[in-house]
């Protein structure tokens, strides 16, 4: 697999090369998720072990501080841990995965120390996943990078049992009732509406929401709040923020409260999708 796929790969999550091993948390935070909530004992202890065996680095942090906020999709901690495997980073600054896994599983034991079983199924799907052999986990990587076209990264990716430890077949997703714009296509922010693609370029900060107020002003989508989120460009490069919107922000089916975007992202707000096919002016 190639540095340019694997690259994809980690902009897809949100992180590039210099804070990929904050993607080794994904899965320790899945796990204090099992039980529907993290609680402020997990929070802590997750950052503190970041933050002494890892490098999250700027952008690590933001997207750890997004996992922490929003329950991650069991596909994306799937696509994590092969992900993981591929770069070698199952072990990190004296520890490794499954033990931050289990530290943090510990933290929200029963009475006599005794992990709770619905935090115990997800601690012992991520061990499977993490001891799938490098060359599967190069495989189910390389096979989702070609897939580009009106498909998001969410849609099943393992395509062999043997490469899928987290369950068996999946119900396929139910499709967008209006589908990104494809990756090809002029540079900046790109959405169907009414039927045909429209398209704006981005300048410092470009405002989405029902209000008149907003750069963007889309008020035929009644999921969007008035004031829903901004696409801002800074020096490191272009950020979707959440303007604390009712129904979320989402960069490729994960929501988020600020995330970088690297190009060909699809950003989902209300019900219109956007793809983000960078610029030119975009560092």
């Amino acid at each position: 697999m190639t540095d340019p796929e694997l690259l994809a790969a980690l902009h897809d999550f949100g992180v590039d090369a210099p804070s990929r091993e904050a993607l080794v948390f994904l899965p320790v935070v899945w796990v204090a998720w099992a039980d529907g909530t993290v609680q402020p004992e997990e929070r802590s202890l997750i950052l503190e072990l970041a933050g002494r065996h890892v490098a999250l680095g700027v952008e690590g942090r933001r997207v750890l501080e997004n996992w922490l906020a929003f329950t991650p999709d069991k596909e994306r901690v799937e696509r994590a841990a092969a992900l993981l495997v591929a770069l070698d980073l199952r072990s990190r600054g004296g520890g490794d995965v499954v033990d931050f896994c289990t530290q943090v599983a510990k933290v929200g034991a029963d009475l006599f120390g005794r992990i709770r079983p619905v935090e115990r199924e997800a601690l012992e799907s991520v061990a499977r996943s993490l001891a799938v052999e490098p060359h599967l986990a190069l495989d189910s990587l390389r096979s989702r990078l070609v897939v580009e076209s009106h498909d998001t990264l969410d849609a099943g990716w393992f395509d062999e049992e043997v490469t899928n430890p987290f369950g068996g077949l999946r119900a396929p997703k139910k499709a967008a009732e209006v589908p990104p714009p494809p990756l090809e296509g002029p540079p900046g922010l790109g959405w169907v509406e009414a039927g045909s693609e429209a398209h704006r370029e981005l300048g410092e900060r470009l405002t989405v929401g029902r209000g008149r107020q907003n750069d963007l002003q889309l008020g035929w989508d009644g999921q969007l709040s008035r004031a829903h989120a901004a696409f801002e460009r800074r020096p490191e490069g272009v950020y979707l923020v959440d303007l604390g919107s009712l129904n979320g922000s989402f960069v490729n089916g994960e929501r988020v409260r600020e995330r970088r975007l690297f190009g060909g992202e699809v950003v989902r707000l209300g019900e219109t999708a956007f793809r983000w096919r960078g610029s030119p002016e975009a560092p």
